[in-house]
């Protein structure tokens, strides 16, 4: 794997659920880990639904093995100059001598 490719840092995050104060379940996203990685966007598009317009990117991403990023993880990737993106993995795809994941991501725009 060449490192030099990955050059951009992004955080897998996981869904944890606990009880609110008057016993409702609420979900919450936590960082699991902030890696280097390649991104590669592969297409984009936009639709419209129930008169709104809405955009959606697939992108492919390439980090070092893990072993505990499954599809119930995504990706926060934020750079200087991108607000902030977030990606639902499709597909977690590891190499056969696992030292990499190739991971297939849908996302969009993530508004903090």
């Amino acid at each position: 794997m060449r490192a030099g490719k990955m050059k951009r840092r992004v955080t897998f995050q996981k869904s944890e659920s606990h009880r609110g104060p008057t016993g409702e379940i609420i979900y919450e996203w936590s960082d699991l880990a902030t890696v280097w990685a390649e991104i590669r966007t592969i297409s984009g598009r936009e639709r419209m639904s129930s008169g709104a317009i809405y955009s959606e990117a697939t992108v492919r991403i390439w980090t070092r093995y893990r072993d505990d990023i499954t599809t119930g993880n995504r990706i926060l990737y934020r750079s200087s100059n991108v607000r902030g993106q977030v990606y639902t993995l499709v597909a977690v795809i590891p190499d056969v001598d696992h030292t990499r994941l190739e991971l297939l991501c849908k996302g969009g725009i993530f508004n903090e």
